[in-house]
């Protein structure tokens, strides 16, 4: 039976990626899509979620915006973006669906409460979850797992200790991480190896029509944008986002290891670094489970099948 889903997330390219991949994955009911200010403004990120699920034709799933700032800083803005395609930039040539009237939170809590939804999927930043869990926590009795994407074992990529979702809103991602729900996270440093090579844009192109189309287009934007910092940087742009639907649907697709996860709120150079403590040292408790690594061949072919699968529904 298909895992019933809500879809947390800020397109951006990846997330949009994300969106086709949990509409169209057969071991997944995706029930809504929330959004939140991320990788580019809070109306934005809406429109571009709206755009997506119409290009995908499942214009049935609910597409909430949410949090316009993090729980208590100031928001941050993405530095490196395309702005000449994909969904960087303003598309009025592209059409989207209307949005649902409420707010990311509430439609993340009427969905769980009302059994929609057992797993929650976050690519971006925790800003919705959090308010979520703040608001209504009797959720966590309800949510069998959440899968987030970000944070890291070693070196950030925003910062030199901060990955960029947990660096948008720290506290957010400090009060997920307390709530008590199992969550598998997936690390920047496990999802490097999967990477967007001109092969997996040869084999999206493939697939044709409206979804292959601009799936193509996607990928090619975060081509544009990779920015290896260093010599450590993966050879390619890694695939991110839309792996975490495919782990969640196939958590055989991951090696995980639990851990102590914590999130760094004061240090002046660790400001939103995740703590991994594989060791459990002193009294430590496991509170996640984190994917050490990827299979990154059958992650690749059914980020395509799912594509594919969407690309043919007759919705």
């Amino acid at each position: 039976m298909p895992l019933p889903i809500i879809l947390d997330c800020d397109p951006g390219n990846d997330d949009a990626l994300g969106i086709f991949v949990a509409a169209g994955h057969a071991a997944i009911d995706l029930r809504a899509v929330t959004t939140g200010a991320g990788h580019l403004a809070s109306d934005r990120t809406a429109h571009n979620a709206a755009i997506t699920l119409h290009l995908s034709g499942r214009s049935n799933i609910p597409v909430g915006a949410g949090a316009l700032n993090p729980l208590v800083r100031e928001r941050m803005i993405a530095g490196v973006l395309d702005m000449a395609s994909a969904l960087d930039p303003e598309r009025p040539d592209l059409e989207g669906q209307d949005l649902d009237p409420r707010h990311s939170m509430d439609l993340i809590t009427q969905t769980v409460l009302s059994g929609g939804a057992t797993t929650i999927v976050t690519t971006g930043p925790l800003t919705n979850l959090a308010m979520a869990l703040r608001h209504t926590p009797e959720i966590t009795a309800t949510l069998e797992r959440i899968v987030m994407l970000g944070g890291s074992w070693g070196l950030g990529n925003k910062t030199a200790a901060a990955e960029w979702n947990i660096l948008c809103d720290p506290e957010a991602a400090h009060v997920v991480l307390g709530a008590g729900i199992p969550i598998t996270m997936l690390p920047i440093d496990a999802l490097s190896p999967v990477g967007i090579t001109p092969e997996l844009i040869k084999r999206t192109h493939a697939i044709g029509g409206p979804v292959g189309s601009f799936a193509t287009e996607l990928l090619q934007s975060l081509v544009t944008t990779f920015r290896p910092g260093s010599t450590m940087a993966p050879k390619f742009m890694p695939l991110n986002d839309p792996v975490a639907s495919l782990v969640a649907a196939q958590p055989e697709l991951a090696q995980t290891q639990p851990a102590r996860v914590d999130i760094e709120l004061t240090g002046r150079h660790t400001y939103g670094r995740t703590v991994v403590d594989f060791g459990l040292r002193g009294d430590a408790v496991a509170n996640v489970d984190v994917v050490t690594q990827l299979d990154c061949d059958r992650t690749l072919d059914t980020f395509i099948d799912a594509l594919a699968r969407l690309a043919n529904l007759d919705i």
